[in-house]
C-alpha cells in the first residue's frame, strides 16, 4: 500500500505542477518581440567575449594553455557560428598532433561531429561516429561526449523520419538511450534532457525542477524549455507548450543562440500567424540564424514557415481587397447620390465634403499599406529563392559525386565480366592484358581529379588568387582552365582542407609519396614566405577568415 502511494504520488507530481502554472502568454510574447528588437546587442556581447578569449589566445605562449583557450572558443563558437567552431575544432587537433594528446584529438574529433550534427550533415557524421572504438574502451572523460553526441545523433535521425532500418538504434529509442545513460552523470542538466528528448519520458517534474537551478539567459535553460514544450504539446496542453516555446526563444536570442528551433516552431501558433508583422520578423530572424550557421537541416523547416506566412497573408490581403472594393462601391453609390440630391441638401454640402475627403484619405492608407504588404511578400519570396538555390546546389554536388562512384562501379562490373568471359573462354593472355592495362585507371582518376577541381572551386573560387599572393611575382601559376587545378594546386587544396601529411595526400590523389614530396618542395622554393611557414599558410588560408 505504501509502494503504491509514492507511485501515485510521483505519477501525479508533475500533473500538479503543470495544473498550478499560471501563465500570461500575450505578456511572454511581448517581452519576446522586444528581445527580438534587442537581437543584435546579444550577438555583439556574445562576440566581445570571443574577441575577448581570442586576445588571450595571441598572448599564450604555453600548448596546454592555447588548447584550453581553443576549446573554450569552440565553446562559444558552437552554437554561433559553425565555420568560426569547426576552424577552432581543427586548431585542437592540429595542437594534438603537435603534443602527442590522444585524448586531445578524441575530444576534438567528438567537437567536430557535434557540429556537423548541428547542420544536418548526418551522412558524414555516421561516418564518423562508425570510426571510433566500442564507448566503453574510452576514457571516463571523454565517454559522456561520446554518449551526448550519439544521442543527439540518434535524436535528430529519428526526428527527420530517416530512420536506418540497418541500425537498432535509430529505431529503437528506448534501446539507444539505455546503451548510453550510464555514461551520462545523473546530476546534469544534460541526463534529464536527453531522456525526455530521446525517449518521450514525461519527467516534467524533473525537468522544471532542473530549470530552476540553471542560469538565465543559457542555453541549457534554452534546450530544458523546448523540451517541456514538446512534452505538454504531447499532453495536448497548448498553452504551456507555447509559453515554454517562447521562454526558450528568450533564452536562445538572448545567449546568442543560433541553432535554435523555438523560434521557428512558434511562427505556427496562432498567436503569432494571426499578426502578419511578428510572424515576417521571426521568420526573418530564422532565416538570418539559419544562413549565418549555415544550417541545411533547419532549411526546409524555414521554408515552411515562410509558406505558412504567406498563405495568412495573401488571406489577409484577400479580405481587405473585398473591404476595398466594398468601400470603392460605397463611395461610388454616396457620389450618386450626393449629384442626384445636389440641389436638396446645399445645406449639408459642407458635411458632404468632409465625409469624402475622409474617406479619400482611407483609400490612400489602404493603398499604402497594401504597398506594404506587396513589398514584405516580394522580400519573402527572394527569401524562399535564395534558400531554394542552395538546396540545389547541395543536391547537386551530392549527384555528382555519387554518380561518379556509381559509373566506376559499372564500369569495374563491366570488366570483371569481360575478363571472366575471357578465362571461361581460355583467352587467359587477354585476360591478363585486361588486367595489366592502366588506361581506365588514368580515365577513373582523371574523372575523379575533375569532380575533385569543380567541387573544390565551386567552394573556393578565389584558391588560385589566394595561393598565388604567396607566390614570387615571376612564378605566379596559372591553370589550363577556370574549373582545373595543376596538380600542386591540387595538392595544396587538401592541404588548404586540413590533410597536411605527404602520405595520406599522396594515398588520396594516388601519386607516389615521392611525387608528393617533389612537388611540395618545388612549390616551397617559389614562394614569397619562408618555406617553414608555407604549409600552415595554406592551412590557415580560410581559416583565419570568419571574426577577425
Amino acid at each position: 500500500m505504501k509502494t503504491l502511494t509514492c507511485y501515485l504520488l510521483f505519477t501525479l507530481m508533475p500533473l500538479s505542477m503543470a495544473m498550478g502554472q499560471k501563465v500570461d502568454l500575450q505578456s511572454a510574447l511581448q517581452t519576446l518581440d522586444a528581445t527580438v528588437k534587442k537581437r543584435e546587442l546579444y550577438i555583439q556581447k556574445r562576440q566581445q567575449v570571443i574577441d575577448h578569449l581570442k586576445k588571450n589566445l595571441e598572448t599564450s605562449t604555453i600548448d596546454n594553455d592555447k588548447y584550453t583557450i581553443c576549446r573554450r572558443i569552440y565553446d562559444e563558437y558552437q552554437k554561433f557560428d559553425a565555420d568560426s567552431a569547426l576552424a577552432y575544432v581543427y586548431r585542437c587537433q592540429r595542437l594534438a598532433i603537435k603534443n602527442k594528446q590522444k585524448e586531445w584529438m578524441t575530444q576534438a574529433k567528438i567537437d567536430e561531429i557535434l557540429i556537423l550534427i548541428y547542420r544536418g550533415e548526418y551522412i558524414a557524421v555516421k561516418g564518423r561516429l562508425a570510426e571510433y572504438e566500442p564507448i566503453e574502451k574510452l576514457s571516463p572523460q571523454i565517454q559522456p561526449q561520446l554518449a551526448m553526441a550519439s544521442l543527439e545523433y540518434y535524436m535528430r535521425m529519428h526526428g527527420t523520419g530517416y530512420v536506418d532500418v540497418a541500425d537498432k538504434l535509430s529505431s529503437a529509442p528506448e534501446l539507444c538511450w539505455n546503451k548510453y545513460k550510464r555514461y551520462i552523470p545523473t546530476d546534469s542538466w544534460c541526463y534529464d534532457y536527453y531522456e525526455s528528448i530521446v525517449t518521450g519520458h514525461h519527467i516534467e517534474g524533473r525537468l522544471i525542477k532542473r530549470l530552476s537551478t540553471l542560469p538565465e539567459p543559457s542555453v541549457p535553460a534554452a534546450m530544458i524549455e523546448v523540451t517541456l514544450a514538446k512534452l505538454y504539446k504531447s499532453k495536448n496542453n497548448s498553452e504551456l507548450y507555447y509559453y515554454y516555446l517562447i521562454e526558450s526563444a528568450i533564452n536562445d536570442i538572448c545567449s546568442g543562440n543560433r541553432e535554435a528551433q523555438s523560434l521557428i516552431l512558434l511562427i505556427e501558433s496562432p498567436y503569432v500567424r494571426k499578426d502578419n508583422e511578428r510572424a515576417f520578423t521571426y521568420a526573418m530572424v530564422c532565416t538570418e540564424n539559419a544562413k549565418a550557421y549555415k544550417d541545411s537541416g533547419r532549411s526546409l523547416d524555414i521554408v515552411g514557415a515562410h509558406a505558412i506566412i504567406t498563405k495568412t497573408f495573401e488571406a489577409e490581403l484577400e479580405r481587405k481587397n473585398i473591404y476595398l472594393s466594398i468601400i470603392i462601391a460605397m463611395l461610388g453609390v454616396l457620389v450618386i447620390v450626393a449629384l442626384m440630391q445636389l440641389r436638396l441638401i446645399m445645406k449639408k454640402r459642407k458635411r458632404q465634403n468632409d465625409m469624402m475627403t475622409d474617406l479619400k484619405e482611407m483609400n490612400i492608407k489602404l493603398q499604402r499599406h497594401i504597398d506594404k504588404e506587396n513589398e514584405m511578400q516580394q522580400k519573402l519570396k527572394e527569401n524562399n529563392e535564395c534558400l531554394q538555390a542552395e538546396l540545389d546546389y547541395r543536391n547537386n554536388n551530392f549527384l555528382n559525386v555519387y554518380l561518379l562512384v556509381s559509373r566506376y562501379i559499372a564500369d569495374v562490373q563491366k570488366f570483371k565480366r569481360s575478363v571472366f568471359n575471357q578465362l571461361i573462354g581460355g583467352k587467359i593472355d587477354n585476360a591478363k592484358k585486361a588486367l595489366n592495362a592502366s588506361e581506365d585507371t588514368e580515365k577513373y582518376l582523371q574523372n575523379f581529379y575533375n569532380q575533385f577541381d569543380k567541387a573544390y572551386l565551386s567552394t573556393h573560387p578565389d584558391f588560385l588568387k589566394r595561393f598565388n599572393e604567396l607566390m614570387k611575382p615571376d612564378k605566379q601559376i596559372t591553370v589550363p582552365n577556370p574549373d582545373s587545378l595543376t596538380p600542386e594546386l591540387r595538392i595544396y587544396a587538401l592541404v588548404s582542407l586540413g590533410i597536411t601529411d605527404s602520405v595520406s595526400i599522396a594515398e588520396f590523389l594516388h601519386y607516389s609519396t615521392q611525387t608528393i614530396y617533389n612537388y611540395r618542395l618545388k612549390i616551397r622554393h617559389n614562394s614569397c614566405i619562408p618555406e617553414k611557414d608555407f604549409a600552415d599558410a595554406v592551412a590557415n588560408m580560410y581559416y583565419q577568415q570568419p571574426h577577425q
